[in-house]
Order: structure tokens, then sequence, then C-alpha cells
């Protein structure tokens, strides 16, 4: 692995571990905050989504009661009581019909209609009516002939009929009379059915509907021991003119086992109590107002979210969502949960009101009178959240519970969670490109320089003695590369000198050979050069030869013996120094790779160095702009938390003015009441005035028409201004739940901004940790360059000191070899005596 690349390697690791970190710590906050303010929003919307809907609920039962005991208060009303209850005490008489038909006919209905309408709703065995026909008095039993079997209209539509085909007796004018006036009313006030119950013989006299329960007795027949006789029961032993009795839901055999709910007052003639008026709850009108008319997604329910009611015995009191939009679906989810009679008719009713049992950590403390908000496991087996509350109105004690599924609730957070990692994940691959990139360039131009000198070493050592670095960066390197060629051109002059030297050696050399070689054919006239180096010493012995040869010639011969000897031990000697130097220039080379692999380490270590700590600069640089970004939100929510409490104070104003409506259409309906009652007496006093008062009877009419238009227009108003006061109040809880909301998420940002203080300042540390290690690190690769060429030179100078070793010792072994040669010639002279 070169320098280069532990350079890229440990850049890569300096820059990648401060990102991952500091990407990790921003995904993991973030992530953690949104948490938090996911989990306030949904307790928050299903909270205010539960008391919303708890107040509707009652309003709409408290103005079911207050309908009711308006309808009482009215003249007609008591009118129609007593002249129903007067006509039904009389109408097996006075209809003259043959009781045993109507009893016939009363069996034949049971089969032909009830059952088939009983079997397509519930399914399963039919119920027991065969000791109907016995307990049914006669009275009650005529009618329900006229009225019921003998009725031309389907079954759904018996209320349609004014007049049986035949007969006028006392009870059929009276129902011609008042049942059109309380069959408008029971339309208008949205009621299933009105009840007259006579409290004397505890029979019901009269209903709009037309069921099986008309004309019957509430001790014995079929709405016996059923809500209706419970309500009628509580309201007739009170004995009091302000009584008033609700009863739960619970099936109705009369209008075919369905979940029906009664709420009955007393009817007073003066201080007498002539009868009891009941009403059949509508069992679809609060799963209306639940569910504002199945619009769950628009309330911010989602696709999985409801609001229900939980009667005491853990039964549903509204129909679940979930039915209405798949109930097949529901059915089978629920599996064992429900029984196979239960499952069947909550199919065929296509309705979980009294029928699915719910018992949850939801329900059970919201029946014990407990408000609060829990993640629990919902009917349906499924994790929820859910925000509870007891209902209590009119006598009932209902549990409230709005919920929503957790994955549903917490698919946001997951959606926040993979988009912030995902973004942490492109940031930091960004950082490492980008981080890559420039410590590329950066080596790039960093080891140019080195790679230079490494070729001109190369070069140099490979015989080019005119390469040169030619570097003229003014850094460090640059300065070696220019001491190195100075050094170069130290080392070239000096040989070159040498080289003269030996050359001019040499030629010396060659004349004085040539000098005795004269010598050696005995023409002892021959004269060497004299020049100024060694051999000139010996070319002037060798011309003083030929003077005195006779002299000189045993003093040569002795002398060219002591040279031979001399030149061994030189050659010796010689040959001793050049392994010498040999062996130091191995182990100099040694020395010199292991400091250039040194150098190069230490270079790289350098410049990922350099590289750190650019990046912990660029981190510190981002950590300072998401602070300002941090900042900046926290801003911009304290201007929309000024702006949501300006439009809070509009919503307010646009109640008090939707007041001001509600108490203009009060005073309108009170005055179409009275109209109505005006009409009513005229009505009644222009029938009591026969032929005279018919002309009379006309405007009566259209008075009482009138005022019924303006009932309508008043309740459609009034129901209108309902309306916008639930959305206003809707829309103030909704406000005040979104200025929490900034609250809260300004606090976050804020405690976010100070996390990120702390981020950036121990980025700021990391910086000039990274700083302090790349100086230590370009002082130690200085060191090891400057070392580095230290050796470098002593091994150029090594080299060339062999060099010169190497020719030195040839030389010295031609110089002995002319010693012997030398003496050999001298030999071959005879020389004469002389004396001293």
């Amino acid at each position: 692995m070169n320098i280069r690349q532990k350079m890229l390697l440990s850049a890569a690791a300096l820059t990648l571990i401060p990102v991952l970190i500091t990407a990790a710590l921003l995904w993991r906050s973030a992530s953690t905050l949104a948490e938090e303010a996911l989990a306030t929003r949904t307790q928050s919307q299903l909270t205010s989504l539960k008391e919303t809907k708890r107040q509707q609920v009652s309003d709409a039962i408290n103005a079911v009661v207050l309908d009711l005991q308006s309808l009482a208060a009215q003249r007609s009303t008591l009118d129609a009581m007593r002249q129903l209850k007067a006509g039904f005490a009389t109408a097996a008489k006075d209809s003259g019909i043959n009781l045993e038909d109507a009893k016939q006919a009363l069996e034949s209905y049971t089969l032909q209609q009830f059952n088939i309408e009983y079997a397509k709703r519930n399914g399963g065995d039919l119920p027991d009516l065969g000791l109907l026909a016995s307990t049914i008095e006669n009275n009650g039993n005529a009618l329900q002939l006229d009225y019921i079997f003998n009725n031309p209209n389907p079954l759904g539509q018996k209320e349609k009929l004014l007049r049986p085909v035949k007969g006028n007796y006392p009870y059929v004018q009276a129902h011609a009379q008042f049942h059109p006036g309380l069959e408008r009313a029971q339309k208008l006030q949205g009621f299933y059915d009105i009840f007259l119950i006579d409290t004397e013989s505890d029979s019901v006299v009269y209903t709009v509907f037309k069921e099986l329960d008309f004309g019957s007795t509430l001790k014995s027949g079929i709405a016996a021991n059923t809500k209706l006789a419970e309500v009628y029961n509580k309201v007739k032993q009170a004995a009091k003119s302000d009584a008033s009795a609700l009863s739960d839901f619970a099936p109705y055999l009369a209008s075919y086992n369905d979940q029906s709910a009664f709420a009955a007052v007393p009817l007073f003639d003066g201080d007498k109590q002539i009868g009891v008026i009941a009403i059949q709850f509508p069992v679809d009108k609060i799963t209306e107002v639940m569910s504002s008319n199945k619009a769950w997604k628009q309330i911010g329910l989602g696709d999985s979210g409801d609001v229900f009611l939980v009667g005491s015995d853990s039964l549903m009191r509204t129909n679940a969502r979930y039915v209405v939009e798949n109930r097949t679906a529901f059915a089978d989810l629920l599996g064992a949960k429900l029984s196979p009679a239960a499952k069947q008719q909550l199919l065929k009713k296509e309705s979980s009101i009294g029928l699915v049992s719910i018992d949850s950590d939801a329900t059970r403390p919201a029946l014990a009178g407990q408000d609060g908000f829990v993640q629990f496991t919902d009917y349906r087996g499924i994790s929820s959240y859910g925000a509870f509350g007891p209902l209590r109105v009119q006598g009932l004690n209902w549990a409230i519970v709005a919920k929503i599924d957790s994955d549903e609730a917490n698919a946001t957070i997951s959606d926040i969670n993979r988009q912030s990692l995902l973004t942490a994940a492109l940031v930091g691959l960004a950082v490492v490109v980008i981080a890559g990139l420039l410590v590329t360039l950066f080596l790039r131009r960093f080891l140019a320089p080195i790679k230079t000198l490494t070729d001109t070493v190369q070069a140099v050592a490979s015989g080019d003695t005119a390469a040169r670095t030619k570097l003229v960066d003014k850094d460090e390197i640059g300065e070696l590369g220019r001491s190195f060629d100075s050094l170069l051109d130290d080392r070239i002059a000096s040989l070159e000198k040498i080289g003269k030297e030996n050359e001019v050696l040499n030629n010396s050399v060659i004349a004085l050979l040539q000098t005795v070689f004269q010598l050696s054919n005995r023409d002892l006239t021959a004269r060497a050069p004299v020049t100024e180096d060694i051999i000139g010493t010996i070319s002037s012995s060798v011309n003083q030869f030929s003077e005195e040869t006779g002299r000189t010639l045993a003093d040569v011969q002795e002398i060219a013996e002591q040279v031979r000897k001399t030149s061994e031990a030189v050659r010796v000697q010689s040959v001793l120094v050049e392994e010498t130097a040999k062996a130091e220039q191995a182990s100099l080379q040694t020395m010199s790779s292991n400091l250039t692999l040194a150098t190069d380490q230490m270079a790289q270590v350098a410049t990922l160095s350099d590289d750190s700590s650019k990046a912990a600069e660029n981190a510190s640089v981002a950590t300072t702009a998401a602070l300002e970004a941090v900042n900046g939100t926290v801003k911009g929510m304290d201007q929309l938390r000024e702006s949501i409490s300006d439009m809070e104070k509009r919503f307010k104003r646009l109640g008090e003015r939707s007041q001001e409506i509600s108490t203009a259409v009060q005073l309108i309906n009170a005055i179409s009441e009275r109209t109505h009652v005006l009409a009513l007496n005229a009505s009644m006093q222009a029938a009591t005035a026969g032929e005279a008062g018919r002309g009379f009877a006309v405007v009566a009419e259209e008075v009482q028409r009138l005022s019924d238009s303006s009932r309508q227009a008043t309740a459609q108003i009034s129901q209108l201004v309902g309306n916008i006061q639930a959305e206003t109040n809707e829309t103030l809880f909704t406000v005040n739940r979104m200025i929490g909301e900034v609250v809260k998420q300004s606090e976050l940002a804020q405690r976010a901004g100070v996390q990120m203080n702390q981020t950036q300042a121990t980025t700021t540390q990391l910086v000039g940790l990274v700083r302090q290690i790349a100086g230590f690190s370009e002082q130690q690769a200085q060191l090891s360059m400057t070392l580095q060429e230290s050796v470098l030179s002593i091994n150029e100078g090594t080299e060339q000191t062999a060099r010169a070793i190497e020719r030195q010792t040839a030389s010295t072994e031609t110089l002995a070899d002319f010693s012997r040669r030398l003496t050999d010639a001298v030999g071959q002279f005879k020389l004469p005596a002389f004396t001293a």
C-alpha cells in the first residue's frame, strides 16, 4: 500500500466517522421530536373529538326530550288524547266488526307479512306470536283490522291511511282530525314513531306508524316487558307533570327486533293525568351524530378511526364504522367473538348495535366515570389509540370512545423516519464524495513534486548525470529538490576533476613508458617529459639515466624492486578498500529505501490530517447554518401563534352573532307555536259550528299551514344555527389545540437549537485537535525527508568513491606490472662496478 492509498483511507475514515455521528444524532433527535409531536397531536385530536361528540350526543338526546315535552304541552295533543282515548274505549262496538274475523286477520297478517319481514331482517327462528291473538283486547283488535290488516298501503307505509275504507265511528273521526298533525310532528322531529297510551287501560290507543303494538296493552301484549313499557310505567308512577323517562336501547319485537329506545312524558288535563305520550327514538340518529353523517375522514379519523358508544352492559349503542363500510369483512374479523346468531343478525340488520360486546382498557374506566387517553387493543383485536370518557344523560350511563388504529396514527412517524434517514444518508454520501474528490486533487498536487524527486533519483542511479528535479515550488519539497540538484552538481564536478587528473596521470605514464621503451632498447639518450605530477619525478630520474647509467642503474634496479613490492601492497590495500566501500554502499541503499518508505507514509498522514481538518471545519459551518434555520423556525412559530390567536377572536365574535340569530329564531318559533295553537282551536271551533264555520275552517287551515311552514323554516334555521355554533365550537377547540401544538413545537425547536450549539462546540474542538495532528505530521514528514536526502547524498558519494578506488586499483596493478618489467629489463644490463 503506497502513501497515496494510505492517505486516502485515513482521510475517508476521519471524514466519514464525524459525518456519520452527526447525521445519526440529528436523525435521532428529529425522529424523537416528531414522535412526541405526533403523539401529542393524536391525543389532542381524539380528546377534542370525544368531547365534541359527547356534547353533540347529549344535546341531541336532550333535544328529543325537550321536543317531546313541547309536543305534550300543546293543547291539540291533549285534545287528541281525550278524543282518541274515548273512541278507543268503544271501537269494537262502534265498528261493528266480527271479532273472530279480526283474530283470523291478525293471524294471517302475522304469517304472510310480519314473519316474512322479520326473517329478512333477522333470519333464524321466527318468534312465537301464537298468544298474540289471545292477549289483545277487542277494541285493539278491531282497530288493527281497520288500520293494519285492511290497510291498502304496503308494509312500512301504513301511516298514510287517514280513514279506513269502511266506517265513520268516533275513533275514525278523531284519527282523521289529529293524525295529520301528529304525523307532521313525527316527521319534523325525526321520531321513528309517536305513541298515545291510556293510563287507565294501559292500552296504546294511537301510533303514527301502525305496527303490531298499536291497539295492544302494555300489560300482556306484544309491547309488554319492553323498553316502551318501562318508560311508560316510570312516568305513570311518577304522576308529575314535569316527569320524563328515557330508556336504553334494546330489541323491540313490534319493530322486527330492531334496536329501539323510548322516551315518555305524562299528559295532564289540569291536575289529572289522562295518559302518556311516548316516542320511539330513531336508532340511526345517534350514529349519524357520532359519525357526522359518515364523514369519518373529514373529522380527522382517517381510514381506521371511529367514535362509538358502549352501554353499561358492554354492548355497542352506535353502529360501528366497519359495519357500514364492509359488514362481511367485519364479521369475519371478529370471528369467534360473535355467536352465530349475533353474526347472522349483524349481517341482516347491517348494524352492530346491541350485538358487539366491547370490554377494553378504554370502556371499563369510561363506564366507571373516568376520562383519559390510552393505547389499547380494540374489539377487532387491533392495537389502537383512544380517548375515552363517560356519557351520562337523562339517566343513561354510557361510555364514549374516540379511537384510531396505531399503525395509521404512527404512519406519519415512519414516513418522517424514512425521509430523514434517506436525507441523512444522501448528505453523508455527498460529503464523502466531495471530500474524496478534494483529497484526490490535493494528493495529486502534493505528490507530484515527490514523484519528480523519485524519478530524478532513479535517472541518476541509471547513469543519467544530467537529470535534475528543476523544482521551483517555495515549500519544503521545492527546497529539497533544489538542494538535491545542487548536491548532484557538486558531486559531478568532483568526478570530472578526478577524471581530468587521472587523464593527465595516464598521459604522463604513457610518456614515461615510451621513454622506458627506448631505454629498453638501450637508447640511453631518450628523455622523458618532466611534468608536475608524481610521474614527472620518475621522468626526471629516467632522464638522468643516460647521464649516470652506470652509477644509477644499480640504484634503479633496486628502486624498481622496491616499487614492485610497494605496488603489490597498494594493490592488496585497494582490494580491501573496494570491498569495504561496496558493503557500505549496500547498507546505505537499504537505509535509503527504508527512509523513502517512511517519508512517503508521513506525507500521506500529513495530507489526510489536513483533509480531516477541512472536513471538520465544513461540519462546523453546516451546524451553524442548521442552528440559524432552527432559530428562524422558532420565530415563524411565534408569528403563527399570533395569527391563530387573532383567528380565535374572530370565531368567538362569529359565535356571539349566531347566538343573536338563535334568539330571533326562538321568538319566531314561539309566534309559530302560538299561531299553530290558534289555528287548531279555530279549526275545532269551525268544526263545531258545522256548515256556518266551513269558510272559517278554510282560513284556519291556511293559517295552520302557514304556521307549519314557519315552524319548519325556523326549525331549519335553528338547525343551521346549531350546526354553525357546533362547527364554531369545534373550530375553537381546534384553534386552541393548534396554539398548544405551536407552543410545544416552539419549545422542541428551542431544545433542538441548544443541542446544535453543543454539537457546534464539539465540532470546533475536533477541528483544533485535527489541526494539531496535521502540524505534527508535517514536521515529522519534513524531518524524514531531510534525513533521506542526507542518506542519498552519502550513498552517492560512496558510489563515486568506490568507482575511483576501482580505477586506482587498476592503475596500481598496471604500475606493478611495469615495475616487474623494469626489473627484468634492468636485469639484462651488465653493470660495471662503481666506486664510491
